[in-house]
């Protein structure tokens, strides 16, 4: 949520709850307030404000129920204390930052009206819910918050009781009043939607967020009759001139899973599909009305990158001891020779002895010094360093086969770790459970409680659906994003003749183009999906990146493999460079299509 949001809902606010009546606090999270308010014209309503450091947000509640704990938290019994009873009058924003003020009036015990100002900022890991009191002057004087900034932890500023409130620090940005026509000059009219034009917008104008900005640049590139600059304005001009006079429905942005991903104080017309909604407290408590889900997908997010960064340093230092046991177990031939020695020359080992130097007939020249038990003679010694060099052979054989499985699971895992880029549910939920059919996560870690929206835990894999886009020259390019899509796409649903590639000698996402009934594939259409496979890897930040491409009938899986490790022979090397705006422009060119 941005500026405009907040502006859109601190104006529903101040109109709907000016004169309401504070009836009763709650504190059901450690961040979370519940509010119950009364008016005649309202009648009465629940307010939630919540300063979760992903979740923060303000919006009226519906039907749900938090639970509350035994004990009231000391925040919530101090906001009893001051606010209960009293009455809002106003709701504001501070400029067109995310936050909103709500003002009390209240009677204290001696009956003297004070007035109160319940600070809600909702900006990310530093969101925060303070209480202040209102001096004469303007100034606020913090009484408590839900969560007590200290010096060591802000160099910008205290929030602590008896600190004087300091507004959170401001942004360099611009007003839209205070931007002029050259304020967007930059825009690139050939990527509308791209990061940089995105990130343009952001830093420039106060109060917008990236959802924002694309919904500009996208009503931007629909007026073909301007400069591009001067048509990122106007619609900047538009968009804030359509928030502060409500002139458009607020709405949310839906997946294809049918949840509000986005929210908004007007249409999201840059969206393939969004609801509209009948006012900004609706589209947020929609847009987070799935939060637990939400905890469940950052959760395990979190769970699946810690296990599999801690795999990965268990067989790096696997790696370290075994490497380390190679070099021990190499004195293999050394005894051997030593052993030989010892039988061809036995007549020359003096009785007793605890050293010897023999000629060494491997080495025309060298005599080897060769250290004896004293207590055993020439043969036995000699049986000794036989025994030493089998037990150093069998050594070796176990040490490196233990080494190429430790090089194996670590190549896999380091894939896995490359396909976590993805952050998208699905992905997680079959990379999660690859991993459990791996061994590498117990089945009973991150299932989802019985009865849960998303349903109980299946056996059955989700069905893995790669990404599909469409390249310059209309040919379908597919990228698996996981491991199980990757050999899903290759082993099973792709043609023989279709075109495979995957970043050299790197873990990355296997790319297959369809060639269909084409006798060939432009050498472009190659290129394109070569900068997916580089982009799609561990190398995508590299200068240059090679890209094997060959024929999906010349790729196998090794029997026993682990998911996404194939071989591959008769292949070409391409060598691109990932350049980031290039591939946003192929990104866009989503394709439509049915794959099993």
């Amino acid at each position: 949520m941005d500026g405009l949001t907040m502006r859109r809902l601190a104006n529903e606010l101040n109109s709907a709850l000016t004169g309401a009546k504070i009836e009763k606090i709650h504190q059901p999270g450690e961040r979370d307030l519940v509010i119950s308010l009364r008016s005649p014209g309202m009648g009465s309503k629940r307010l939630l404000i919540s300063a979760h450091k992903q979740f923060a947000r303000m919006h009226f509640l519906a039907h749900e129920k938090p639970d509350n704990p035994p004990e009231p938290p000391m925040f919530c019994m101090l906001l009893r204390k001051h606010l209960e009873g009293g009455r809002i009058v106003g709701v504001e924003q501070q400029g067109w930052d995310r936050v909103i003020e709500l003002h009390v009036e209240s009677i204290d015990e001696l009956g003297d009206v004070r007035v109160y100002s319940l600070v809600c900022e909702m900006m990310g890991r530093h969101s925060n819910i303070i209480l202040c009191r209102n001096h004469d002057g303007g100034t606020k004087g913090v009484i408590d918050a839900i969560v007590r900034v200290t010096e060591a932890m802000s160099r910008h500023r205290e929030v602590l009781p008896g600190c004087a409130y300091m507004p959170p620090p401001a942004q360099p940005k611009q007003a839209i009043q205070s931007l002029t026509k050259g304020a967007f000059a930059a825009v690139d009219a050939a990527h509308w939607l791209s990061r940089a034009n995105v990130m343009l917008v952001v830093e420039r104008l106060a109060g917008v967020g990236p959802v924002s900005a694309r919904e500009i640049l996208f009503r931007a590139s629909r007026m073909h009759t301007v400069d591009a600059g001067e048509a990122v304005l106007h619609c900047a001009e538009a968009l804030v001139t359509c928030v502060e006079q409500a002139s458009e429905r607020p709405s949310v942005a839906i997946d294809d899973m049918g949840r509000a991903v986005e929210c908004a104080p007007f249409l999201l017309t840059h969206r393939d599909r969004y609801a509209d909604c009948p006012d900004m407290s609706e589209a947020i408590r929609r847009r987070f009305a799935d939060t637990g889900e939400i905890l469940y997908h950052s959760r395990l997010q979190d769970e699946l990158v810690r296990v599999v960064a801690d795999q990965i340093d268990k067989l790096r230092g696997k790696r370290v001891k075994l490497e380390a046991s190679l070099a021990d177990s190499a004195d293999e031939e050394r005894y051997r020779v030593q052993a030989e020695l010892l039988t061809a020359f036995a007549y020359q080992v003096p009785k007793g002895a605890s050293q010897v130097e023999l000629p060494n007939y491997y080495q025309e020249g060298e005599v080897l010094s060769i250290e004896l038990d004293p207590a055993l003679d020439a043969i036995a010694n000699a049986q000794r360093y036989f025994k030493l060099a089998t037990k150093r052979k069998r050594a070796q054989t176990a040490v490196a086969a233990q080494m190429a499985e430790t090089e194996r699971d670590l190549a896999y895992l380091e894939a896995v770790m490359q396909s976590l880029a993805d952050t998208s549910l699905d992905n997680l939920e079959q990379v999660r459970r690859e991993l459990v059919s791996q061994g590498f996560l117990t089945p009973k870690m991150q299932r989802r409680k019985p009865g849960s929206k998303r349903g109980r835990e299946t056996s059955r894999d989700p069905e893995a659906k790669p990404a599909a886009y469409l390249s310059e020259d209309g040919f379908v390019m597919r990228v698996g994003r996981n491991n199980l899509q990757n050999d899903r796409l290759t082993l099973r649903t792709s043609a023989k003749h279709d075109i495979w590639l995957h970043v050299k000698g790197e873990p990355g996402s296997h790319v297959v183009i369809e060639r269909g009934q084409a006798e060939s594939i432009p050498e472009s259409t190659i290129e394109e999906a070569a900068l997916l496979a580089a982009y799609f890897s561990r190398a995508r930040d590299s200068a240059t990146v090679p890209v094997d491409i060959t024929e999906v009938r010349n790729v196998w899986k090794p029997n026993g493999a682990r998911p996404g490790f194939v071989l591959y022979d008769q292949q070409r090397t391409l060598f691109v460079t990932p350049d980031r705006t290039e591939v946003e422009s192929i990104l866009q060119r989503r394709a439509d299509t049915n794959h099993n």
